[in-house]
């Protein structure tokens, strides 16, 4: 055919590289459709649950430690929790804070956890309970205190033993404002993990 440039019917010719090169026309490609309103939800439930995991990122590294197999703990966090993340408060979709879990395994949680805000403390208290391989006195306690519209939280680990039945903690930073409280227990060398425990929403009075 010798040397070709430009259109020539359903075909379009040009140089590459010394050598004349013959191809088809180029499509162009279509506009993308906008997205559906179930594509926007999912999209807005992908955004809300990967935050939020994002933030805690160091508790879900340790929490879902022994639940990985071939992912990351962040990734089984989200399978986890995905189903039973999400709530709508007329159309808005927000957090169901107290289905989230950050944390899972054997050691248990503790016995009928109670929650109190008193004077700048965060008080927590629970009962005693029968000693077994997975509740020990010596199970360590780690409590979170997030607050969603700032995105803020405080972690604070390794406060206090189960045999100790309570903690105080000062949270002055979040007077003003309303948080969200979980906490769960480890072993004492950190072998083994426990199930964390959503402890209920606070509103700290000035």
């Amino acid at each position: 055919m010798g040397p070709m440039k430009n259109k020539t019917g359903t075909v379009i010719g040009r140089i590459h590289r010394g050598q004349n090169v013959v191809t088809q026309l180029y499509k162009r490609r279509k506009r993308r459709k906008k997205k559906s309103k179930e594509e926007l939800a999912s999209q807005a439930r992908l955004g809300l649950l990967s935050s939020f995991l994002s933030e805690i990122h160091d508790l879900v590294e340790i929490g879902f430690k022994k639940m990985v197999k071939h992912n990351s703990p962040v990734n089984a966090a989200f399978t986890y929790n995905y189903d039973r993340a999400f709530i709508e408060i007329g159309e808005v979709l927000v957090l169901n804070y107290p289905e989230l879990i950050y944390s899972l395994g054997d050691v248990e949680g503790p016995e009928s956890p109670a929650l109190e805000y008193l004077n700048g403390f965060l008080n927590i208290s629970w009962y005693d309970g029968p000693q077994s391989k997975y509740c020990q006195y010596s199970d360590q306690a780690t409590v979170l205190v997030y607050e969603p519209a700032g995105h803020d939280l405080t972690i604070f680990s390794k406060e206090c033993k189960r045999s100790d039945l309570q903690v105080s903690l000062a949270i002055d930073e979040f007077i003003g404002k309303e948080v969200h409280a979980y906490i769960c227990f480890a072993s004492a060398d950190g072998k083994y993990q426990g199930k964390s425990v959503y402890l209920g929403l606070v509103v700290l009075r000035t």
